[in-house]
């Protein structure tokens, strides 16, 4: 399973992968992240990307504390914030 080297969340079905500017599918990013071609938010920072990712895992049953511990150790390894 690939995860969105953008905001971490598992692509489990190719209709969660992002878009190329061709429509083609890309395979490292998500739908949210990277919809057609490009990010969705451009200059969106990596604290920034951290407060988005937030509220969706306190959603998957974690603690805001170990949300934010999570994505600070882990986003930092993805392809966009390496």
């Amino acid at each position: 399973m690939n995860i969105c080297q953008s905001c971490g969340m598992p692509m489990e079905k190719e209709e969660l992968y992002g878009k190329n500017k061709d429509g083609s599918v890309n395979k490292e990013y998500c739908i949210y992240c990277y919809p057609n071609g490009e990010f969705n938010k451009p200059d969106e920072t990596f604290e920034e990307m951290v407060e988005t990712c937030v509220p969706f895992m306190m959603k998957e049953g974690y603690t805001e504390e170990q949300a934010r511990e999570y994505l600070n150790n882990n986003l930092r390894n993805l392809k966009r914030w390496a």
